[in-house]
């Protein structure tokens, strides 16, 4: 794994701001605290905000499951290349129950029977919107939509624009991946060829 320095070292853990109450109930999702939220942390409000935007588009209650989102969101970094972002996002969608082995399956999604229709569908969408400029957005849609109503696949684009913000932030600011998620290299071995 290629190690960085951070840009702008996240808040220390004694500073109150570590500390906010959406980034503790967080901590009690995924077990750790990603050095991202706590570099955020640094302007006052974006943290709440933005992860409330996050429970809302990826992690909370949705139309489609939230294993979809969490996949839909993964591939999304991964098109952008963002190590930190998409090993993040890798990590979750085991802990909300999809296996290391579809984990390490995705980039092959397309043509790889442990995806079903739907999820291929879902995924082709976030392949699109994950690159800058968006890479063939019409044709995606128009496939989603055979199966998909408008409301899921307003939820499938929700996911891939709310990715765009950490993959933008960490490729940014380079924030150092943290031991728990970086675990998911040992399963995905993928993961160790993206970028920043």
């Amino acid at each position: 794994m290629n190690r960085t320095t951070a840009r702008i070292a996240p808040l220390s853990a004694d500073d109150p701001r570590s500390k906010d109450p959406v980034i503790e109930e967080l901590v009690d999702f995924i077990g750790y605290r990603p050095n991202a939220l706590l570099t955020m942390a640094r302007k006052p409000g974006v943290v709440p905000q933005l992860l409330k935007l996050f429970a809302l588009t990826v992690r909370g209650d949705g139309l489609l499951p939230q294993s979809l989102r969490f996949l839909v969101a993964a591939e999304t970094a991964r098109r952008a290349h963002c190590r930190y972002t998409t090993t993040h996002l890798v990590h979750a969608a085991h802990h909300v129950g999809v296996s290391w082995d579809k984990l390490a399956a995705l980039p092959t999604y397309r043509d790889d029977t442990r995806f079903t229709d739907q999820e291929r569908r879902a995924l082709a969408i976030a392949t699109a919107g994950g690159s800058l400029p968006v890479r063939e957005p019409a044709q995606a849609i128009e496939q989603a939509k055979q199966i998909f109503s408008d409301e899921e696949i307003v939820e499938i684009v929700s996911c891939v624009a709310m990715v765009g913000w950490f993959n933008r932030w960490n490729g940014l600011m380079a924030s150092e991946l943290e031991a728990e998620p970086a675990e998911a290299m040992a399963h995905v071995p993928w993961l160790s060829e993206l970028e920043i």
